[in-house]
């Protein structure tokens, strides 16, 4: 199965794209967008709004951390990691899917990235800081 959203000012146009595609493809049309991918989408007069709360607050619960309290810095930029010396992380694929979720994040939570990147360079050889 494929998704697609289809976007713009001529809802006229709009119409005859999905009729085409659902000559060829057999679609469904769901209506107006709500959430896709991760994505919650709303929408007001002012404009269209998007964000990942509940993407993030699933990444949290998955990964046992959403009774920690905030920081405002997610890691100290002048903190320098390192692949040998410290005891190998015991599930490197956790700590994978993890980075995967966390950069998938970072599209709407530009704050993350520098941590994201700097964590994202141990995906081979993760390993735990004592």
């Amino acid at each position: 199965m494929d998704d697609i959203i289809l976007t713009g000012n001529d809802k006229e146009e709009i119409a005859r794209i999905k009729q085409a595609l659902n000559q060829t493809f057999k679609i469904k049309d769901l209506g107006n967008l709500r959430y896709f991918l991760g994505l919650e989408v709303a929408r007001s007069k002012t404009g269209i709004m998007v964000n990942q709360r509940k993407y993030a607050l699933d990444l949290l619960t998955d990964a046992a951390l959403l009774a920690f309290k905030p920081t405002p810095t997610p890691i100290d930029n002048h903190e320098r990691f390192s692949s040998t010396g410290s005891v190998p992380f015991t599930d490197i694929q956790a700590y994978r899917r993890l980075i995967g979720r966390l950069m998938y994040l970072t599209n709407t939570r530009p704050n993350i990235t520098f941590s994201v990147q700097q964590l994202s360079q141990f995906l081979a050889k993760p390993t735990c800081s004592l």
